[in-house]
């Protein structure tokens, strides 16, 4: 049987906007941009002047920004996944540890005593 090379990396998201953007990654920077566009301005109006005004803008957008670009772009290389997926797959081991046991009749131990 032939083997064929396939040049293109099949496991990795499909970059399709602009090939520089998945649209996962788009998803996070519109409801990031959504979000900031919204409660921007409340800060910027907090203050007296134009330069602290911006000042209050920009330090209200930081979280929001560092938390878009954590869970759009950076990637876990040990786990081989985007740290929101990564995120969503430790949030659910929770409910797949569970007892285990070998056999059809459950041991007296595992029955509740009531």
């Amino acid at each position: 049987m032939r083997k064929v090379t396939v040049p293109v990396d099949m496991s990795s998201e499909q970059k399709t906007i602009l090939g520089i953007l998945s649209k996962r990654q788009l998803t996070y920077l519109a409801v990031a941009g959504v979000l900031i566009y919204f409660y921007g301005p409340f800060f910027y109006r907090m203050a007296p002047t134009f330069y602290l005004g911006v000042a209050f803008f920009v330090l209200s957008a930081l979280p929001t920004a560092a938390l878009t670009i954590m869970l759009a772009f950076v990637r876990k290389e040990k786990m081989g996944m985007y740290f929101d997926r990564y995120l969503l797959t430790k949030m659910g081991h929770k409910n797949e540890v569970g007892l285990w046991r070998k056999g059809t009749h459950a041991k007296e131990w595992m029955v509740k005593q009531k």
